[in-house]
C-alpha cells in the first residue's frame, strides 16, 4: 500500500489536470457612484457566440469552462451597468469592472437578486446549489444541506442511530454517486454516515445531476450524481468562524483559516467540531430519539498555480466520530453483552487523501492532460446491542485524462481509471469481504452548437474490468436550445456497482432479524433515461423559471432487500424479475415583490418490482412530495429570512406479523401524509452573521417506531419503522463571523 502512494504522489506532479486548466476564473466589481469597486454578485459571464455561461457567486468571483472555445472574447454583463467585452488570451486570474449605464436605481437593485440555484449551460443538465442556498439552513453537514431542495430527498433509516440517506429519483442512497471534488470517497463503509462527514460551512456549491452522470468520474451513478466543491483557497475568506447551538443542546463550532504562502500557493485549514449529549426519550419508550454523538472533523487543503499552466489542488482530511443510542439507562460502562439493556455504540476513524495536478500543453491548440487521485482508510468499531459490529476499509482511486479540443465544435476526453477496494465487515456471526479491483478506460466527446438554436451533444462509454468481468457503460446527452430562454435536454446511460449490503442497509442493524444472503450477489445494474425543459421568463419586470423532468430507471439486476416473507429475517438475492422507477418532478420559481422569490415543486415517485407477474411497491418511497418556500432579501442585504413548507405523501412498509402489531400502535401498510414548516431569520453586519431559526416548527413526531422496544435483546425487535421525524421542533441560534480576504 505504501508503495502503491508513493506511486500516486510521484505521478501527480508528472502529469496534468484537465477540469481546473479548462477554467478562466475571475472577480467582477462594480464602479459605484463613490468611485469606489464594489464586489458584484449576479453578474453573468459567457463566451460570444455560444451558450457557455455563468454566473458571479456572492464574492463576485467566476469560474468559466474554457473547453472547445476558439473565440476567446468575454461577454461580462449586468443590469443596470454597462456591459464589457473581453478578450483572454491567458489563464490569470481575471479582474472586471463594470460601470454604470445610467438606468434607475431600482433596476440595478433587483437585477442584484442572486439565484441561490442554478442550472448550468451545459448538455448535461446539473443543478448547482449556491452558498447563498445553503445558508437557508442551519446546514450542519451534507446530509442538513438539501432541506429546501426538491431533487435530493433526504430520509431516516432507523430510530436509534439517526442514520440517514440521500435519495434521488426515488432511489436508496447507494445509488447515487457522491464525489468530493470529483474524488469518489464516500463509498463502502463510507455510505452510512458519509454525509455526516463534510461541514456544510466547507461547501462551497453542489452540484446534483439526475440520471447517469459523466463516463469519466465511473459507472456507479445510477439514479445521479452529486458532487460537492469545497472552499478555495485562493479565494475563501481569510478567516470564517460558525457557532451553532439548539434547543436539544447540540452545539458545534467551525474554524475555517486560509494562508497566502505565496502568490502562486495558498493553503486552507478547516476545524469541525459537532457535540450533542442530552439524552431525550419524548415518546416514554425507553429509547432515546437522537442518538448521542462527538464528530470532530479537521481538514487541510492546499493549492497551487503556476502561472504558467501547472496546477495542483490536494487535501488532507481527518474525521473522528463516536456515536452512542440504544435505551436511555444505556451507558458507556454498560457492558455489550448485559443481556438486560440494549446499547448501541460505533466509533469511526477515518483518513482521506484526494486531489488533482495538471498541466496545459503550450501548444496552438487545446490540449491537457492531468491526474485525479484519492486514497481513504476507513476503520470502525462497536455494537448494536448483542452483535458486535467491526470494518476495516482502503480504497484507492486513479484517473488519467487527456482532452484536447478537435476543430472549433468538439472536445475530446480520453484516458483511463484504476479503483481498488479492500472492504472487511463483521456484524454478529456474519463476516463480508467485499474487495473489488477494476481497471478501466473511457472516451467521452462533447459537440457544442452554434447559432441562435444551437444543439449539444456529449456522447461517451467507457469499459471496466471489474473483478475480471467486462462490462460496458454507454452514456449521451443532448441539449437543444429552443430560444434564449427554453432549453430541452434527453439523457440515456447504463451504469453498474457492487453491493455492500451492510453498509447500505444499515436499518437491519438496529433489529434482531436474521441476515440471509442466497446465493452469490451480482453486480447491480441498470437503464436511466430522461428528458427535462426548462422555460426562463419575465413578467413585470420580475424574473422567473419553470422546469419539468421526466426520468424511468430500469434494472437488469437489483439486489433485493426482503423484509416481507419473514418478519423475523431479511433476505438479500439477486432481482427476480423487472425492477423499475418513475420520476416526474414540475418547479417554478418567480419572484412575486422585487425582494421576495417564490418556488414550488411537485414530485411523483413511483418505484416498484414485478416478481411472478406480482407488482410489489418499494417500502419507504412517498409517491408524492410537494415543497413551497418563500425568500427574502433586504434592499441593503441586511436582513434575509426563508419560509419552506414540505409536504410528504404516503410510505409503504414494511409487512409487519399481526402479533406485533399492537406494538405500533398507529401501524398501517402505508404510513400517514404529514408536514414540516421550517422559518431561519438573519440580521447581516459588515463582517458578522446572526441567524434564528425553527425546524419542523409544527412539532410533528411520528410516536411509534421501534417494535419489540420492552424486550430489545430477547424478542422480535426493530427499530427501523420509521417514517417521519421522531425529534419533533427544533429551534436554534447561529452567528458567522469572517474577515474578507
Amino acid at each position: 500500500m505504501k508503495r502503491q502512494l508513493v506511486i500516486v504522489l510521484t505521478l501527480s506532479f508528472l502529469v496534468g489536470f484537465k477540469a481546473r486548466a479548462q477554467q478562466i476564473t475571475g472577480t467582477v466589481f462594480e464602479l459605484n457612484t463613490s468611485n469606489k469597486e464594489v464586489l458584484l454578485e449576479g453578474a453573468s459571464i459567457s463566451w460570444i457566440n455560444t451558450s457557455i455561461g455563468v454566473i458571479s457567486n456572492a464574492k463576485g468571483e467566476f469560474a468559466i469552462n474554457s473547453q472547445g472555445v476558439t473565440d476567446r472574447r468575454l461577454i461580462v454583463s449586468f443590469v443596470g451597468l454597462k456591459t464589457d467585452t473581453i478578450l483572454v488570451n491567458h489563464h490569470k486570474h481575471l479582474k472586471i469592472v463594470l460601470k454604470s449605464n445610467g438606468k434607475q436605481l431600482d433596476e440595478v437593485v433587483f437585477a442584484q437578486q442572486r439565484e441561490s440555484t442554478m442550472v448550468s449551460v451545459q448538455p448535461r443538465k446539473t443543478e448547482i446549489l449556491t452558498s447563498k442556498e445553503l445558508k437557508k439552513a442551519a446546514c450542519c453537514n451534507l446530509g442538513e444541506s438539501f432541506q429546501t431542495n426538491t431533487t435530493v430527498d433526504v430520509t431516516y433509516r432507523d430510530g436509534v442511530t439517526g442514520s440517514k440517506e440521500l435519495q434521488v429519483l426515488g432511489l436508496a442512497g447507494a445509488y447515487t454517486q457522491i464525489l468530493t471534488e470529483n474524488a469518489p470517497v464516500i463509498t463502502g463503509l463510507g455510505t452510512t454516515y458519509g454525509i455526516y462527514g463534510i461541514p456544510g460551512t466547507q461547501i462551497d456549491q453542489i452540484h446534483i445531476v439526475k440520471g447517469p452522470g459523466s463516463v469519466v468520474f465511473g459507472p456507479e451513478s445510477i439514479s445521479g450524481m452529486i458532487n460537492v466543491e469545497l472552499k478555495d483557497p485562493m479565494r475563501a475568506d481569510k478567516l470564517f468562524v460558525n457557532g451553532y447551538l439548539d434547543g436539544y443542546a447540540r452545539a458545534e463550532l467551525n474554524v475555517d483559516k486560509t494562508f497566502k504562502l505565496s502568490k502562486d500557493l495558498s493553503t486552507l485549514f478547516s476545524f469541525h467540531i459537532d457535540r450533542f449529549k442530552l439524552k431525550m426519550d419524548q415518546n416514554d419508550d425507553s429509547f432515546l430519539d437522537m442518538p448521542m454523538l462527538q464528530n470532530i472533523n479537521v481538514l487541510s487543503k492546499w493549492k497551487y498555480e503556476s502561472g504558467s499552466g501547472w496546477f495542483s489542488q490536494n487535501s488532507i482530511k481527518y474525521l473522528n466520530e463516536n456515536r452512542e443510542g440504544g435505551q436511555s439507562h444505556f451507558y458507556n460502562d454498560n457492558t455489550q453483552f448485559d443481556p438486560s439493556i440494549y446499547g448501541q455504540q460505533l466509533k469511526t476513524n477515518r483518513f482521506e487523501f484526494y486531489g488533482r495536478t495538471g498541466f496545459i500543453v503550450p501548444s496552438g491548440s487545446y490540449k491537457s492532460l492531468g491526474l485525479q487521485y484519492s486514497y481513504v482508510l476507513h476503520d470502525l468499531s462497536g455494537f448494536y446491542g448483542l452483535r458486535s459490529n467491526n470494518g476495516h476499509q482502503q480504497s484507492i482511486n486513479l484517473r488519467l485524462i487527456y482532452n484536447q479540443t478537435i476543430g472549433r465544435l468538439n472536445s475530446l476526453n480520453m484516458g483511463a481509471s484504476y479503483r481498488l477496494d479492500k472492504i472487511n465487515e463483521q456484524f454478529g456471526n456474519l463476516q463480508l469481504n467485499n474487495d473489488l479491483t477494476m481497471p478501466g478506460v473511457f472516451v467521452e466527446n462533447t459537440f457544442s452548437g452554434e447559432g441562435s438554436r444551437p444543439l449539444s451533444i456529449v456522447i461517451g462509454g467507457r469499459a471496466d474490468w471489474a473483478n475480471g468481468e467486462l462490462v460496458f457503460t454507454p452514456r449521451g446527452n443532448v441539449k437543444w436550445s429552443v430560444d434564449k430562454n427554453t432549453d430541452m435536454r434527453f439523457s440515456i446511460g447504463t451504469g453498474f456497482k457492487t453491493a455492500n449490503v451492510l453498509a447500505e442497509n444499515a436499518n437491519i442493524k438496529v433489529s434482531n432479524r436474521e441476515i440471509v444472503i442466497q446465493g452469490p450477489l451480482k453486480f447491480e445494474k441498470a437503464l436511466n433515461y430522461g428528458f427535462n425543459i426548462n422555460r426562463k421568463f419575465e413578467i413585470d419586470y420580475r424574473k422567473g423559471s419553470i422546469g419539468v423532468d421526466l426520468y424511468r430507471t430500469q434494472f437488469t439486476n437489483k439486489i433485493i432487500p426482503d423484509y416481507d416473507t419473514d418478519p423475523t429475517k431479511v433476505f438479500f438475492n439477486n432481482l427476480d424479475g423487472k425492477s423499475y422507477a418513475n420520476n416526474i418532478q414540475v418547479e417554478a420559481a418567480y419572484y412575486i415583490l422585487k425582494p421576495v422569490e417564490l418556488k414550488v415543486a411537485y414530485k411523483y415517485l413511483d418505484v416498484f418490482r414485478k416478481t411472478d407477474g406480482q407488482r410489489i411497491v418499494e417500502p419507504f418511497v412517498p409517491k408524492h412530495r410537494a415543497v413551497a418556500s418563500l425568500f427574502y432579501e433586504s434592499f441593503n442585504r441586511k436582513w434575509n429570512a426563508n419560509f419552506t413548507w414540505q409536504w410528504f405523501g404516503s410510505k409503504k412498509m414494511p409487512y409487519l406479523n399481526e402479533v406485533f402489531q399492537p406494538e405500533i400502535s398507529d401501524y398501517n401498510s402505508y404510513s400517514k401524509t404529514y408536514s414540516t414548516i421550517n422559518l431561519q431569520l438573519t440580521r447581516n453586519w459588515k463582517d458578522f452573521e446572526l441567524y434564528l431559526g425553527a425546524e419542523n416548527l409544527l412539532d410533528f413526531r411520528q410516536q411509534n417506531y421501534i417494535v419489540g422496544s420492552a424486550n430489545p435483546n430477547t424478542g422480535f425487535f426493530d427499530a427501523s419503522y420509521i417514517w417521519g421525524p421522531v425529534e419533533g421542533r427544533r429551534m436554534y441560534a447561529g452567528f458567522r463571523y469572517k474577515i474578507d480576504r
